[in-house]
């Protein structure tokens, strides 16, 4: 596939995508939506990846929906809102499918689904001019992809629920301090400081880091204890009999840096 509204670049073991609108603010758009989808694809199936940045081109990172598809969908009597939640597949499931990890560099505003796209990514990290703005009841809309369940794990019902009511603009530092975002670093370091990340987890074995994110993912709303551990044991067990864990082991009694190796993960 051809990009029109998004770029992909290669840095180190880090897959970059940007959203490439800058003129309409990163609005979001279907056929935006089928770019990432593809790139994420590209990214998963490629050996020399290990992670995948997602950012924003010019000052804001996703202003939500593009009005004027919400304009087509009313004329259309469409009601699915912005089509996010709907688009070619499920794109929560989609994200936590992806072995590998992906990272949010936030670097400006994230607006309605401009943020929720990124809460089923694995981390996210802004810049001090990011705001975050869950703005569905201010579009007589309300929220998606997952995220009522999503923020609220988050950052907790309480705040989740404040930010869904007001539909005000939460600044860089309190979305740190409620836990939507790791850290927050200066506007012109993010990015680096975002593949700099992700090389990092690149270099760790690749198989262990799917197995991590599966768990955490099917683990984080379970009640039942025993289901819990019996996953646990499961991946556990998979782990011990992998080739990452025999390298780990052999490299630390041979004092040297592990070398595992990278391939596709998920899709």
């Amino acid at each position: 596939m051809s990009y029109e509204q998004i770029t992909y670049e290669q840095r180190g073991a880090v897959a970059l995508v940007t959203m490439n609108r800058p003129e309409r603010l990163n609005a979001w758009t279907e056929q935006m939506h089928n770019e990432m989808r593809d790139a994420i694809k590209r990214a998963v199936g490629d050996d020399s990846v290990g992670a995948v940045v997602l950012t924003g081109a010019g000052r804001a990172f996703c202003a939500g929906a593009d009005i004027a598809a919400f304009k087509e969908a009313i004329e259309a009597s469409s009601t699915t809102g912005s089509g996010a939640a709907e688009g070619p597949g499920n794109w929560v499931s989609f994200c936590q499918g992806v072995g590998k990890p992906l990272i949010a560099a936030i670097n400006g505003p994230a607006v309605g689904v401009g943020i929720t796209q990124v809460l089923p990514f694995d981390i996210r990290i802004a810049s001090e001019n990011a705001r975050i703005g869950m703005f569905f009841v201010r579009m007589g809309l309300v929220p998606e992809l997952a995220s009522s369940h999503l923020l609220s794990q988050l950052v907790g019902t309480g705040r989740a629920t404040e930010w869904c009511l007001t539909g005000r603009m939460v600044g860089a530092e309190e979305a740190r301090e409620a836990g939507l975002v790791t850290e927050v670093v200066p506007a012109e370091g993010l990015v680096e400081r975002a593949i700099a990340l992700g090389n990092e987890v690149a270099a760790l074995p690749g198989e262990t880091l799917a197995r991590v994110k599966r768990l955490l993912i099917e683990n984080a709303v379970e009640g039942n204890l025993e289901a819990v551990l019996g996953r646990e044991n499961v991946a556990l067990a998979q782990a011990r009999a992998s080739a990452e864990h025999r390298e780990a082991v052999t490299a630390f009694m041979e004092k040297r840096p592990p070398a595992f190796a990278r391939r596709g993960q998920g899709y």
